[in-house]
């Protein structure tokens, strides 16, 4: 075999290396999503099923649930992502790293995905992740800005479309669900820690690598920033 012919068969199976990684990133990211929102709906279920009516005389305190599976030390969060941000207080549930925290629908950008709990690489791969040290989905802990990341190439491969007006539903593990509307998008260095900083109002903000077409590790970050829907009451 010739030298040239040598070469170009090393590209080629290199070339066929390589979409055979991104197939496999691709399909556990589908197989995460998958038994994500199965198990999101049952849950869903139960609380709706098991919720005590005003009328019902006092339960026995349940049991309390198993602590969630710790984060593994070789975890790395996007240093321009996850950086700067508050620790959890010492009164604070333990962090749900690695579990469903959410549901994010935003239509006008086909998006519907489980969150999940972190923002490593591993997380990452099964979909959406909150942010540590932002605002959980459905509690209050002061902080109000809840910080959503994914990536670029696969779930939040259409953020780019978002544009100001534009509506985000979340769910929450409680049953409940709160309305969102796009009030700024922006973008920003890597290491632009503002935007994950606690906020005087809520909001949820998504953010995921810029350029989308970019080659490699992309240099900036496209920011979404979208505030709660006032639900209107009848007088």
């Amino acid at each position: 075999m010739s030298r040239r012919s040598l070469v170009s068969a090393s590209l080629v199976l290199a070339g066929l290396v390589l979409l055979g990684l991104a197939g496999l990133h691709y399909l556990r990211g589908y197989q995460a999503q998958t038994a994500g929102k199965r198990a999101w709906e049952e849950s869903r279920i139960t609380t709706v099923a098991f919720r005590p009516a005003a009328s019902s005389p006092p339960q026995s305190p349940a049991a309390p649930a198993p602590s969630p599976p710790p984060r593994p030390a070789s975890a790395k969060e996007d240093p321009g992502i996850a950086a700067s941000l508050p620790p959890p207080a010492a009164n604070e549930k333990p962090y749900p790293y690695g579990r469903p925290v959410a549901r994010l629908r935003i239509p006008s950008a086909e998006i519907d995905n489980i969150v999940f709990g972190g923002a490593d690489q591993a997380v990452l791969e099964k979909g959406p992740g909150h942010i540590p040290g932002s605002e959980l989905p459905g509690e209050e802990t002061g902080r109000k800005n809840c910080v959503i990341t994914a990536h670029r190439d696969s779930h939040f491969r259409h953020l780019g479309w978002l544009r100001k007006g534009h509506r985000i539903e979340l769910e929450t593990p409680d049953g409940g669900q709160t309305s969102y509307r796009v009030v700024s998008r922006e973008i920003v260095k890597p290491d632009t820690v503002r935007v994950l900083q606690p906020t005087p109002k809520p909001r949820l903000t998504l953010i995921t690598c810029y350029p989308f077409n970019y080659v490699g590790a992309a240099p900036k970050r496209l920011v979404v920033v979208a505030e709660p829907i006032p639900s209107r009451h009848p007088s």
